[in-house]
């Protein structure tokens, strides 16, 4: 197993057929990576006792969300993965989230995301490569798409 801090965590959920980001306020967190022939992880993520209701209700539903995390450094480019909460547990003053989770998507398939729709908007040659280039800044709006692509795929 390696074990990671956890800087950033963000879920994508889907809610009305549109994808809405909801950044947790992480305090502390890591991210291991079981290493197993699943390719699971787990997260814990320590987080202000505000979102205990959203995160129990999560758990209850046992609903898979989206998740954007960040390890390490906050420099890093984001992973996304797909997870279910596991536990939720009160600490002094915050609550303990622990979420099984497997990657959903590596830094090809969000190029490759992008790469499709330049492509389909007819770039060719150099303006093929500016509008990528320009299109792969745009992070927020590609995650989205990627995210709306993962749920989709999600077994029903």
């Amino acid at each position: 197993m390696k074990t990671f801090r956890l800087v950033s965590i963000q879920l994508l959920l889907m809610q009305q057929d549109k994808i809405n980001t909801r950044i947790v306020p992480l305090k502390e967190g890591l991210i291991i990576n079981r290493e197993e022939t699943d390719k699971s992880w787990l997260i814990e993520a320590v987080v202000p006792t505000d979102d205990k209701e959203f995160f129990q209700e999560k758990q209850d539903r046992k609903e898979t969300v989206v998740l954007e995390v960040i390890i390490t450094d906050r420099n890093n480019e984001p992973a996304m993965m797909t997870g279910t909460v596991r536990d939720t547990i009160m600490l002094e003053d915050s609550i303990s989230v622990m979420i099984d989770a497997k990657m959903a998507a590596s830094k090809d398939d969000v190029s490759n995301l992008i790469l499709e729709g330049v492509i389909e908007d007819g770039y060719t040659g150099d303006a093929l490569l500016k509008e990528f280039s320009d299109r792969k800044e745009d992070h927020v709006r590609w995650s989205k798409k990627l995210a709306e692509r993962i749920y989709n795929e999600l077994p029903v």
